[in-house]
């Protein structure tokens, strides 16, 4: 029997508002105002300052989870910033979800030349890798992962395995904290997408 989401639609529709792209600048935060009471406030606040705050949803066979940060906007007032999320597919072993991507996206180096890596999916936490070279493919690696309009996110790669497809399973690391926010938020971007064209997930 199929799992009821503790999110309703119309919930879940709202949580992909707050993380559809407005513009072309870096992912941030987005602010979820709340009306909060004096003491509920306080709470809030206390929690934040010793505790990470999180909002978990699970759907279908998958789990979701956003870290919560309470802060203030313009007027002062509380406001909740939700960060990009943590998804993981749930099953026998959970593991991260991972997001075929529409074209395979090369690694770069330092220097800013494409490498022989190309990345065929990817998750939060790992990779499956494309070799397009003679040579025998790397046991690791430190490249550049380029994500749009944004930034580029610094990795570094160990590997794992080769699929029966001939792809290379890669254990992927960014290299910071802001690396790490901006590669859950474009997987997320990769999730919705996925999510809003059925089609995608059955092809």
């Amino acid at each position: 029997m199929q799992e009821q989401a503790l999110l309703t639609q119309a919930e879940l529709a709202f949580i992909r508002q707050l993380h559809q792209p407005t513009n072309s600048e870096p992912p941030r935060q987005t602010g979820m105002p709340v009306d909060l009471g004096k003491q509920l406030s306080e709470l809030l606040s206390q929690c934040a300052a010793n505790e990470q705050l999180s909002l978990h949803a699970h759907i279908a066979n998958q789990h979701l989870t956003f870290n919560l940060h309470l802060s203030q906007d313009e007027r002062n007032a509380p406001c909740l910033q939700l960060g990009a999320p943590q998804i993981i597919d749930e099953g026998e072993i959970n593991r991260a979800w991972r997001s075929p991507l529409p074209e395979p996206l090369p690694l770069y180096k330092p220097n800013t030349q494409p490498s022989d890596l190309w990345i065929h999916q990817l998750s939060a936490n790992g990779a499956l890798i494309e070799h397009r070279a003679q040579r025998k493919a790397p046991k690791c690696f430190h490249l550049v992962l380029p994500v749009d309009e944004h930034a580029p996110i610094a990795v570094s790669g160990i590997f794992v395995r080769e699929t029966a497809d001939g792809l290379l399973a890669y254990q992927l690391n960014t290299l910071d904290p802001q690396g790490d926010e901006q590669l859950r938020h474009y997987i997320y971007q990769q999730h919705l997408l996925r999510e809003q064209q059925p089609q995608a997930r059955h092809g």
